[in-house]
């Protein structure tokens, strides 16, 4: 009997660099998962559509060019079958405020990671989902 396939986590992130570096990090504390990679929202909303039951978990970037991680929220939160899907925001605007307005936009919101973070507190953030 083989164990059921191994989820993935869908990095959404403009900066190749930064989409590089979530990877490293989370391979480089035994998370053992593949990842998706997308860099802008519209292109995540695409990978989600067809790739949606492949995936665990939501690593977005608020500040993207054309679609920002917000409206890529506002868009998930309604569709029904990702609505449930766990996001962690993982960015540099890590003002209350924003933190506030991430919420609005995604009550579920599971967690919010401001850059830069540390390999702990990533970890600590994305465990449960995996």
């Amino acid at each position: 009997m083989t164990d059921e396939i191994m989820k993935k986590i869908l990095i959404v992130d403009d900066s190749d660099l930064e989409r590089e570096l979530l990877m490293e990090v989370l391979r480089g504390t035994g998370i053992k998962n593949d990842f998706l990679e997308a860099r802008t929202g519209e292109e995540a909303i695409q990978v989600l559509g067809t790739r949606h039951k492949e995936i665990a978990l939501i690593l977005l970037d608020w500040q993207m060019p054309q679609m920002s991680g917000m409206e890529f929220m506002e868009a998930v939160v309604k569709v029904p079958q990702v609505a449930g899907k766990p996001i962690i925001m993982v960015t540099a605007s890590g003002t209350d405020e924003n933190k506030k307005k991430a919420t609005v936009v995604n009550p579920k919101l599971a967690g919010y990671i401001v850059k830069p973070y540390t390999p702990d507190s990533l970890i600590t953030a994305i465990k449960k989902f995996l």
